[in-house]
């Protein structure tokens, strides 16, 4: 099984997807100020665990997700997915007892779309950018010329996607200031992902060689397409719900 792409969008943010989540989760949404901020978090943190679950064959909210900085320890990490201990009770040692490996993961959303990049072993990063963001940024090169928003943004997210997958720089570029360069890599490689909807790049990164097309899928799955296999609490999979009203 290789890489997967999940996309999701701000419109499925719903309450019933806090039930997903674990404590923490739930306080890093509930601290957000703006409600499309906290819409986008939720949505993310909940398209993360439904992923990984389809994968392992497991219920989203049985996926433990440990999300602590490296820097300071806050819950405010990269997400990594762990696995229960061998011989662990309990419903996670149930569904996950069998699998040997995590999958790596990576998320990010920009404006309606949120996304989430998994690989059954090994680091991946993925970046998805609305590019009017770009092109609102004060002596941004897209600010100063509209035409190069677009190209503006592809740098950003390579960047920012070989970053999640393990890029280190001893200087990370601004956005005001991209460098191609600085994203070229002989032991990574990044590609650039279609977007389900215009005016957003995205993109993502592995390790090692070019980076193979991924197998991309969408949740809420469309009326008809089989959704990811997990228990009965398959329930709290709404269908796209408006934004306003789950949020407000």
């Amino acid at each position: 099984m290789g890489i997967e792409v999940w996309w999701s969008s701000l419109t499925a943010a719903d309450r019933s997807l806090r039930d997903l989540l674990d404590p923490v989760e739930r306080a890093r949404v509930d601290s957000l100020e703006h409600p499309a901020d906290r819409g986008r978090s939720l949505v993310g943190a909940a398209l993360l665990r439904v992923a990984v679950a389809a994968h392992l064959g497991a219920a989203p909210d049985d996926v433990l997700v440990d999300r602590t900085c490296t820097g300071c320890g806050g819950p405010h990490g990269a997400p990594r997915v762990i696995l229960p201990a061998a011989g662990a009770s309990g419903t996670r040692s149930r569904t996950l007892g069998l699998c040997t490996a995590a999958p790596g993961v990576s998320v990010s959303h920009s404006g309606l779309l949120v996304v989430v990049a998994l690989r059954p072993a090994g680091p991946v990063g993925v970046d998805v950018q609305r590019v009017a963001d770009l092109e609102d940024a004060p002596g941004s090169a897209a600010h100063r010329h509209a035409a190069g928003s677009t190209r503006e943004a592809e740098a950003w997210v390579r960047r920012e996607a070989l970053f999640k997958a393990g890029v280190r720089a001893s200087v990370r570029p601004a956005r005001r200031a991209p460098s191609v360069a600085w994203a070229a890599s002989a032991a990574y490689a990044a590609r650039s992902l279609s977007t389900p909807l215009p005016g957003y790049a995205a993109a993502l990164a592995v390790p090692g060689g070019p980076a193979a097309a991924p197998t991309v899928r969408h949740w809420p799955a469309a009326e008809g397409q089989r959704r990811p296999r997990s228990s009965s609490r398959a329930k709290v999979m709404p269908a796209f719900f408006s934004f306003g009203r789950a949020i407000a």
